[in-house]
């Protein structure tokens, strides 16, 4: 018997991811896969009321706007979502699960870069402005190209709304990550939706992994194996992570495909006494 999934993960949740990543590249993948991400956690959400919502956002900015300009979009924008919405960061509560759940952000207004980005581009998107999500290590950021020509604009969504210029972006990097963090005009790339959904669940990876939350992260890793599936160290941590909770018959499955696959691990011999003891 092949191992298969989801084990852990909530059958809803996985179906609505699976189906956005077979159209990964749509203008709906991301949002909703970020809504099948939260459903795992919260099997009452419902997708259309959170797409919604953030069709509403971008009707109310339109209706104020007397200008086609994406000068005026943007200024509108940031006046609905930051001032009178209030969206901002959590850097009271920052690790925890909900600001990585797209509609617990709408509820509460508060989340984590990633998040709030991925909320500030939908809408901005749905006004028709130039975005792109630009992946720093440690602080997810928007950009925006309002002129043909011109740079693009760094948006933290996380810091209100606030404009970066590329040196402060830098900087931002080096208070999270330390002095030594180099740039690199390649950190000002698009990131793909795969990418960014990638990164989300990494967060919640590091989250759950720190309060070992082990059924959590096992889920997590089936839903990344659905944007990866060629991906052989996801079939390893899964099988090692459904070893802990003691499913031991879907682990020992997960292990020996991934052996199989991978003789060379430098880590065969323990993997291999693994699999010996959950075939046991």
């Amino acid at each position: 018997m092949n191992a298969s999934i989801p084990q852990c993960c909530e059958p809803a949740a996985f179906d609505l991811l699976t189906r956005q990543v077979q159209s990964i590249n749509s203008p709906q993948a991301l949002s909703l896969g970020a809504v099948a991400i939260a459903m795992h956690f919260q099997p009452e959400i419902e997708p259309a009321v959170v797409e919604e919502t953030l069709a509403g956002y971008a009707r109310t900015v339109t209706s104020r706007v007397r200008s086609g300009l994406p000068q005026a979009l943007m200024a509108h924008l940031h006046e609905f979502l930051f001032e009178e919405e209030g969206f901002g960061g959590n850097a009271d509560d920052y690790y925890n699960p909900s600001n990585s759940f797209l509609p617990s952000v709408i509820q509460s207004k508060r989340g984590v870069p990633i998040t709030l980005s991925l909320l500030y581009k939908n809408v901005a998107d749905r006004l028709g402005l130039k975005t792109w999500g630009v992946g720093l290590p440690g602080h997810f950021l928007v950009a925006v190209q309002t002129e043909e020509d011109a740079s693009p604009m760094l948006v933290d969504p996380f810091g209100g709304g606030r404009l970066l210029t590329v040196d402060e972006a830098h900087a931002r990097m080096q208070e999270t990550l330390g002095p030594e963090a180099e740039w690199s005009e390649e950190y000002l790339q698009p990131a793909s939706h795969r990418h960014w959904l990638t990164r989300m669940l990494q967060n919640l990876l590091h989250v759950f992994g720190t309060s070992n939350r082990y059924a959590d992260m096992a889920a997590v890793l089936e839903m990344e194996m659905l944007l990866w599936p060629g991906q052989g160290h996801l079939q390893r941590d899964l099988a090692l992570v459904l070893a802990r909770i003691g499913m031991s018959r879907p682990a020992s499955m997960w292990l020996h495909e991934y052996l199989k696959n991978h003789p060379d691990d430098p880590q065969q011999t323990d993997l291999q006494q693994l699999l010996e003891v959950l075939t046991t």
